[in-house]
């Protein structure tokens, strides 16, 4: 392989403060008890995602729709949403365990390029809180400047900046529905780093399973 692309949120990166936590002082911020659970969220998420702005808009459409569906003022569940932005704070991110080593050695012979999801300005604050700015050739915004993964476009396009062909390429990730999937139909080969949040194998299987990062370099790279 000459290249790596990497998945950033729960494969590199995770935040210090996790959804649940910054949705509980949402709710304190506003002033009501909790009108829905972080699950629910989540469970809604997909159904904003075509017709939104944005993270911040599909959140204040995401909870204006769970307020109404529970009884309550779909206003009620836009201000939970703003509460929700003011308190996230994308730059205070750890890095996931191996990820710094795993950076490390690949560097020394492969072409690294990240492929994320989300608005650009929120996920180069992430980079920038976890001391991972320059480590990349390549940043390539799925969602904002690109089609959002799985679909081709964001990985063709980190390809294309890197000058290295979809069967010399690996793609890590967390996420088998935007990361293996994705990969596969750009021709990539997947390595697959579940976590709880995403630990359904994906329909078709990564070329390889691991439980951490540290498999990418202990002892070896698995395409090695």
């Amino acid at each position: 392989m000459d290249a790596v692309l990497f998945d950033l949120d729960d494969t590199l990166v995770t935040y210090e403060r996790g959804p649940g936590e910054v949705l509980d002082a949402a709710f304190a911020d506003v002033g009501v008890d909790p009108l829905f659970s972080v699950d629910a969220y989540f469970e809604r998420y997909a159904e904003f995602v075509e017709e939104s702005d944005g993270i911040d808009d599909l959140r204040s459409r995401c909870f204006a729709a769970i307020a109404a569906d529970e009884g309550h003022d779909p206003d009620l569940g836009r201000a939970v949403a703003d509460a929700f932005a003011a308190e996230r704070d994308h730059s205070r991110v750890r890095l996931c365990p191996g990820a710094d080593e795993a950076l490390d050695a690949l560097a020394a012979d492969h072409r690294l390029g990240l492929v994320t999801n989300g608005d650009a300005g929120m996920q180069a604050q992430k980079l920038v809180g976890a001391g991972l700015e320059d480590r990349f050739e390549t940043v390539v915004y799925a969602g904002d400047e690109t089609a959002a993964k799985p679909e081709r476009e964001p990985f063709e396009r980190a390809l294309a900046d890197l000058g290295v062909g979809a069967d010399r390429a690996v793609h890590v990730g967390n996420s088998a529905s935007s990361d293996v999937a994705g990969a596969h139909a750009a021709g990539l080969a997947s390595v697959w780093v579940p976590d709880s949040a995403d630990a359904t194998p994906p329909e078709q299987a990564a070329t390889w399973t691991l439980d951490s990062l540290h498999g990418l370099v202990d002892p070896a790279p698995p395409w090695r």
